[in-house]
């Protein structure tokens, strides 16, 4: 799936965590909160089967074009109203896109290597599940799932 779902996803397991234990140290948080963070890359990269999510960039395709300029923008958006307060989560939750395809790929020109692993978890836990990474409609359900987990976060933010 894209940046904002993993952005989002990182941000709500601290929040979840702080609204469960209001008074754990940062320490704790940090042991507990970053390897769910981390984890949670694998398991929504895994189910990005049934997103919009084709494996190569499609510039000459305006849909891919506009829907991926969203994506950006909207991942701007979010970390302009989250990173100060988020950004150890935000960084860990992204963790896994930072090195596979800004460091290895884009800087060292090599292969990914952590997104093997969510390849993996995908086929064990999704291997009925249909593929739509080709159907333009399921960007539809990344922006639900978008959309779900920003209204939690503002909901966890606001009533803790």
């Amino acid at each position: 799936m894209q940046a904002p779902t993993h952005i989002l996803t990182g941000i709500l397991l601290l929040v979840i965590f702080q609204a469960i234990f209001p008074t754990a140290q940062l320490w704790l948080q940090v042991v507990v909160v970053l390897p769910l963070c981390f984890a949670s890359h694998f398991i929504i990269d895994a189910s990005a089967i049934i997103t919009f999510h084709p494996p190569k960039a499609e510039w000459k395709d305006w849909f891919w074009v506009t829907y991926h300029l969203l994506i950006y923008i909207g991942s701007v958006v979010i970390l302009v109203f989250f990173l100060v307060d988020y950004w150890w989560v935000i960084i860990v939750a992204n963790l896994p896109d930072i090195v596979d395809w800004i460091i290895l790929r884009a800087i060292f020109k090599k292969e990914p290597v952590l997104h093997k692993g969510a390849d993996k978890l995908r086929n064990f836990l999704f291997r009925r599940t249909p593929n739509w990474n080709h159907k333009r409609w399921t960007v539809i359900i990344e922006f639900a799932i978008i959309g779900v987990l920003l209204l939690s976060v503002l909901l966890l933010i606001n009533f803790t």
